[in-house]
């Protein structure tokens, strides 16, 4: 949700989806509803939402601009306060969801949980979701211990010892959310869901690929002569 003052315009510079960056969008059509209620036997504006319909300057791909406004939205100076938000949502801060061909689905479904969190600017739910991401990875390999400290150590067999480190981190970030209600910081999280994919991906992904190569690199495939 963003701040505008002042005239709407016709031409506004936004974050497109498609080009990956921010460009120039084109107002093609705009709709205004006004909602009223009755005072005194009379019709009150109390609320006016506008709906612009723009189109990229680039790539032409659309989008709706929804503006929303009441008459005691005003500046000193008698002009406008709009609160504008953009349909779909800017991608520009988001993290889009990996696939995982041999993810079991309960932390498939970890995952996804914590991802949808951290779009939606839940990070104290973040940081819970990436901490019990850890313990189920650690369940799913069988990883015994008092505790997820004693979890993760145990993970030395299985991981480099530099990712192990970064794992105690998520343990930390997870305690405070969960224990002190306080969130992380949001490029930290950003930086461990990275941590966090490399992560299944060098558990889950990498065998699976593996066995894949030996039947792509197959004589039959490759058409070799001897």
């Amino acid at each position: 949700m963003a701040s505008w003052i002042g005239e709407l315009k016709d031409r506004i510079k936004i974050y497109c989806n498609r080009c990956g960056r921010e460009t120039n969008h084109l107002l093609q059509t705009s709709h205004r509803v006004d909602y009223t209620e009755s005072q005194d036997g009379f019709l009150v504006l109390v609320e006016q939402v506008i709906c612009r319909f723009f189109i990229c300057a680039g790539c032409e791909e659309a989008c709706i601009e929804e503006c929303s406004t009441c008459p005691s939205w005003m500046t000193q100076d008698g002009r406008e306060v709009y609160e504008c938000r953009v349909i779909p949502e800017r991608t520009e801060r988001t993290v889009v969801v990996k696939h995982f061909k041999q993810l079991p689905d309960a932390l498939d479904k970890i995952y996804r949980e914590t991802i949808r969190a951290f779009n939606s600017g839940l990070y104290v739910l973040t940081a819970v979701g990436l901490r019990a991401l850890i313990d189920g990875i650690c369940a799913d390999k069988i990883i015994l211990g008092a505790n997820l400290e004693q979890k993760i150590n145990q993970l030395t067999g299985l991981l480099p010892p530099n990712i192990v480190d970064s794992l105690h981190s998520f343990r930390f970030m997870g305690n405070q959310a969960a224990h002190e209600l306080r969130a992380p910081d949001v490029e930290d999280l950003r930086l461990a869901i990275e941590v966090s994919e490399d992560l299944l991906n060098y558990l889950y992904d990498l065998d699976y690929k593996a066995k894949l190569l030996p039947r792509r690199a197959s004589p039959h495939r490759l058409n070799l002569d001897d």
